[in-house]
């Protein structure tokens, strides 16, 4: 048996070597390492205490993760990093890009309003600052074999109300997610999930019905943040309060004002957090939570503008923490509604697109045009050469549309005004499709009427921008699989793309997952459920006095680091 156990009073035992850190490559074959050593377990624990963080300058070093390290995009660098000796107190004033809907663990609303409910919150894994896999409430974790998954948890856990964690809060936190009532976001993923029950001593098993490679991701992923039984039971609301085990504890929250938390002083980890607190403030518009960040309204920001990244960068007294990675946009179409159940028409949006000329006219040059597969450099299923499928021809567009029966094509296009990531290619492809004899009418929405507009399939058109929610191709199954969530809101499905991901899920050879990946990534862009647009760059900026963050290309963008964020001032 190969073992790595934590110490969980000590923050030095919790860094992660390449002997003990779980790496994608184990993950992918975990039948070839359970035939040479048995059971897998590897360490848990927080990050180092000298996280590495990316370059102030915004570069991220590449487009795309090593293959054997989730999130590797991200380039070390000194700027803004953790220097010195961490120093305990202040509160972080944290400029949020959105007011969170509600607080409910277990259904995905955005990536900023996760950031707020994982300091309250935490999961069985989580990421390092290097993007890897690492224990949080798991001491260790690893494969029994190919169907059973085994977490010990780290003793002496205690919710922010007092009450100690067991194997039977994770448990129900399985059972939740799972049940039909919740609409879950991991739901989904987890439909080979037979059961979890509790092990000897302090562990949990988890027992499925077929392999699957990728389930130590969506146990680190956000909306799998474990909840007290107890505590749900007694019939609170959990869309409007929050008691988790996290870092910081909830204390109030002013719709469009403010939600406060404060330290944990119990926080399984010793030593974290140091703040006393973060305020998130919502700003919804970006320049206004860019100039709060020049003027010390606010000390941190999420969603930095493009149009403000080199100047932020450049900025002696601020820091930009960004990457390539993870972060790209897409023209959705409801695949059964006319004229776009037309796979003329769909290609025809795909060809009347210039997306060279799309990055700098929507990110000021800060991200790349995507004209193939959407699977990043260095994963398992990069396709380079599906790269060039749909590089613009407007000439084809018109053809196309022409052959559809569309001298002239007018029809509704749907994109947020909340986010400036996702409207502005918005805006880019309405300019571009002019050429092709598309005539697009935009309409903007503020994001949670957006988002129930996108689920009503009010219009046949939209444009949306999000990340992988976890560093494997499996993420694909969010996109194309039959019960994934974008795929379901346009009304996509195919039988031969799920029997692909279902085989992808199953497979722990990488080199053939590589395979079967790269044959989802060619029959979606044959089937044209939605034409991919960009990827972009995006990050955070804060004052250089704000130590000790480290952006992570992983998790989509998990901020778990900001229980390691100190004030140096």
């Amino acid at each position: 048996m190969r073992e790595a156990s934590a110490d969980a009073s000590s923050r030095s035992s919790t860094l992660w070597t390449p002997d003990t850190a779980l790496s994608r490559r184990q993950v992918l074959t975990v039948g070839g390492a359970l035939t040479a050593t048995g059971l897998l377990i590897a360490c848990g624990g927080g990050s180092s205490s000298t996280p590495t963080t990316s370059s102030s300058s915004g570069s991220s070093g590449g487009s795309g993760g090593s293959a054997g390290t989730p999130g590797a995009g991200a380039t070390p660098g000194s700027s803004g990093g953790s220097a010195g000796t961490p120093k305990r107190g202040g509160t972080l004033r944290y400029g949020l890009s959105t007011d969170p809907s509600n607080f409910e663990p277990h259904v995905s609303t955005g990536a900023a309003s996760g950031a707020v409910k994982l300091m309250v919150y935490s999961t069985l894994l989580t990421y390092d600052a290097n993007g890897q896999l690492i224990g949080d409430l798991a001491e260790s974790f690893g494969w029994v074999d190919d169907k059973t998954f085994e977490v010990k948890l780290r003793k002496g856990v205690t919710f922010h109300n007092g009450d100690e964690l067991t194997p039977e809060d994770v448990i129900f936190t399985f059972q939740r997610i799972k049940h039909p009532d919740t609409a879950a976001t991991n739901a989904g993923r987890l439909t080979a999930l037979e059961r979890v029950e509790a092990g000897d001593g302090n562990t949990v098993r988890f027992h499925l019905s077929t392999p699957m490679a990728t389930l130590p991701y969506v146990l680190a992923d956000n909306s799998c943040m474990i909840v007290s039984k107890k505590w749900i039971e007694s019939g609170v609301d959990p869309k409007t309060t929050m008691m988790g085990t996290g870092p910081f504890k909830f204390i109030e929250r002013k719709p469009g004002v403010s939600i406060v938390l404060e330290r944990n002083e119990n926080y399984f980890i010793s030593g974290l957090p140091y703040l006393d607190g973060i305020t998130f403030i919502p700003m919804p518009d970006d320049n206004a939570r860019v100039t709060a960040l020049r003027t010390g309204t606010v000390d941190f920001i999420d969603y930095v503008p493009y149009t403000q990244m080199d100047a932020i960068a450049q900025t002696k007294n601020l820091v930009l923490k960004t990457d390539k990675v993870l972060g790209f946009g897409w023209l959705a179409f409801v695949y059964d509604r006319e004229p776009v159940n037309d796979l003329r028409v769909r290609q025809a949006f795909a060809y009347a697109m210039d997306r060279a000329k799309m990055v700098q006219i929507a990110f000021n040059g800060h991200g790349e045009p995507i004209t193939g597969g959407i699977i990043p450099k260095g994963w398992v299923g990069h396709s380079p050469d599906l790269e060039g499928t749909y590089d613009v021809d407007y000439d084809k567009a018109k053809a196309l549309l022409k052959e559809a029966g569309f001298d002239n094509l007018k029809i509704d296009l749907l994109t947020t005004s909340t986010y400036s990531v996702i409207q502005r290619p918005a805006i880019a492809a309405q300019a571009e499709l002019k050429n092709a004899g598309i005539e697009a009418n935009m309409i903007a929405e503020e994001w949670l009427t957006f988002r129930q507009t996108v689920q009503a399939g009010t219009y046949p058109v939209h444009v949306w921008g999000t990340a992988p929610a976890f560093n494997d191709p499996d993420f694909l199954t969010d996109y194309v699989g039959s019960n994934g969530f974008f795929a379901k809101q346009i009304h996509f499905s195919d039988e031969q793309i799920d029997k692909w991901l279902t085989e992808g899920r199953q497979t722990t050879d990488p080199a053939l997952r590589g395979e079967i990946y790269h044959e989802v990534e060619k029959r979606v862009l044959e089937l044209l459920p939605w034409t991919y647009l960009i990827r972009r760059e995006q990050g955070e900026a804060m004052a250089n006095y704000v130590k000790g963050y480290t952006h992570l290309a992983a998790g989509s963008w998990s901020q778990i680091t900001l229980r390691e964020t100190w004030l140096d001032k």
